[in-house]
């Protein structure tokens, strides 16, 4: 019978965020720990083999859409008037690498509106190393005045 490695745990407080599309599911497990009111939430994933660049350490790639996603759903989470947003810059800034099988956690903040546009700011985390600074520009529609 072939060994199956025992899953890392999810750190207290983190509960799964629903795959908001098949291409968010395709990053694996994710999730969410709501600070309470008045704090953001903290997301977080263990970064995985297939997360992995040939260096054995998360891809670039993988990093700038886990930022990009996780801003996104900080804005839905924090701003219930935005309708639909979509992606329009995002600038990202490697510090360090993302280590196999560490618990990365995003941290968002400084949602500014102008007009249409959405800017937000995150920080990747593995413990207290910092391994990635990411800026994303939004363009969004707000919900109607009656609707949901």
């Amino acid at each position: 019978m072939p060994s199956r490695r025992k899953p890392h745990p999810v750190p207290a407080g983190f509960v799964p965020l629903p795959p908001v599309s098949r291409f968010f599911a395709t990053l694996g497990k994710v999730y969410v720990r709501p600070d309470g009111p008045g704090r953001p939430p903290v997301y977080g994933l263990h970064v995985r083999p297939k997360h992995a660049n040939r260096h054995g350490t998360g891809h670039g790639g993988f990093l700038a859409t886990l930022a990009d996603t996780f801003m996104a759903a900080f804005v839905h989470e924090t701003r219930p008037e935005i309708a639909r947003m979509w992606t329009v810059r995002l600038e990202m800034e490697y510090k360090r690498p993302a280590p196999m099988g560490a618990w990365l956690e995003g941290y968002c903040t400084g949602i500014e509106r102008e007009r249409d546009f959405i800017t937000v700011r995150c920080e990747l985390r593995a413990g207290e190393t910092v391994t990635n600074r990411t800026s994303a520009v939004f363009k969004v529609t707000d919900r109607a005045p009656d609707s949901p």
